[in-house]
């Protein structure tokens, strides 16, 4: 990353205490998520018919039913840092906003959808929609597709940033949240039986869009509290001299607990929760004691070379889809290897998947990121700090 030559002294400290502050075990932890995420996919959507109903695999798919519901904690992790995207820049506009938010999303899901519809084909029309954001919106009927998590976070995203230009975090702008939180979840809790979906609701909601307003609504009302919180803890903790052994030992216990029960509720469905808002329950708190380094997950993962990963897990996510319909077309068309070596194949799918993610993040996501936004500087986007790896 390199800082503006246009950046002022301000901005520049700024961006220093950014990059001081990285947590790169919440990065590493993207980036196992969106492994898990292509892991459940594979089991539940795309592998199966390839497989020759080999028990282990059914066993598996049935074992890991609940991952999916990852993504509640992909939306949770991305409301708790639009919050400080806008604490870090108050004067962006609703223009430059949304302009961020296309270079970041966009390059990469275009190509995604590209390659699906001239080597796979997909819908040429259904393609465009979904280049325009508006899957999962409730205005396009193909909501089924992989890619419906970015159409949704893209326009939740705007939703909040614009509410924030209304209210500036009032105490009306909580109470607001709070409701769009309990409507959202309630909705998805009901209408799956305690699960969470993507289809259209009485007509009137996509599902999908509803876990998203719920699930960033809840990550930006938790960070503004975890902010009002840390900075009281800070000053009690200058009276003191040093940060009590109980506490960090419960920060431990708190932290080896929850990842503990998600993992259980993601890849032991047996043993799991039939309610699954319980997602929502323990993801925050596991993610508080991300935020406070303190925990053993922290210890052994907040290190830049182990979080560095995580730069790819959004190429990851959007590629699969693409990736699989390659895998159906080469390496799967082996339905003897996929039935007698079930870990082998599944091993080679994922790595072939990550792999494809990172080429996509050196060959389009940064190269776009980088071409667009020195082409939009001073139009949309006011003197950026940094260039975004």
């Amino acid at each position: 990353m390199k800082v503006s030559q246009r950046a002022d002294l301000g901005d520049f400290l700024r961006y220093r205490m950014n990059t001081e502050k990285r947590y790169y075990n919440i990065e590493f932890l993207r980036f196992a998520f969106a492994i898990c995420i292509v892991y459940f996919h594979l089991l539940h959507s795309f592998m199966m018919d390839y497989t020759g109903n080999a028990d282990l695999y059914i066993r598996l798919a049935e074992q890991s039913k609940y991952a999916k519901y990852i993504v509640e904690c992909f939306f949770i992790i991305s409301g708790y840092f639009l919050y400080h995207t806008i604490q870090r820049h108050p004067e962006m506009t609703t223009q430059g906003f949304i302009m961020r938010r296309i270079i970041r999303l966009w390059p990469v899901l275009a190509c995604s959808i590209m390659i699906s519809a001239v080597f796979f084909g997909k819908s040429i029309y259904a393609s465009f929609v979904d280049l325009l954001f508006l899957q999962s919106s409730g205005l396009a009927t193909d909501w089924q597709g992989l890619n419906w998590y970015v159409s949704a976070f893209f326009v939740v995203e705007i939703f909040y940033f614009v509410l924030y230009k209304c209210f500036r975090n009032s105490a009306k702008m909580k109470l607001l949240i709070c409701m769009l939180i309990y409507f959202g979840y309630e909705i998805n809790i009901n209408a799956m039986d305690g699960g969470f979906g993507r289809k259209m609701f009485h007509g009137i909601i996509n599902l999908g869009m509803a876990r998203a307003v719920a699930g960033i609504g809840l990550g930006y009302l938790f960070a503004i509290e975890w902010a009002n919180f840390t900075a009281t803890w800070k000053k009690q903790k200058q009276v003191q001299e040093r940060t009590s052994g109980i506490e960090v030992w419960l920060i431990r216990v708190l932290e080896i607990l929850t990842l503990s029960m998600l993992l259980i509720d993601f890849f032991c469905s047996s043993k799991a929760y039939d309610n699954q808002f319980i997602v929502i329950i323990l993801f925050p708190v596991f993610f508080a004691c991300l935020l406070t380094r303190r925990g053993v997950f922290s210890e052994l993962t907040d290190h830049k070379m182990i979080g560095l990963p995580g730069r790819y897990a959004y190429s990851i996510y959007v590629m699969q889809e693409a990736v699989f319909a390659v895998l159906k077309r080469t390496l799967w068309k082996n339905t003897v290897f996929l039935h007698d070596y079930p870990v082998p194949a599944l091993t080679v799918s994922i790595l072939v998947t990550i792999m494809a993610g990172i080429v996509t993040y050196h060959l389009v996501e940064r190269p776009a990121t980088k071409v667009l936004k020195k082409r939009f500087t001073g139009l949309y986007i006011k003197n950026p700090v940094i260039s975004e790896a």
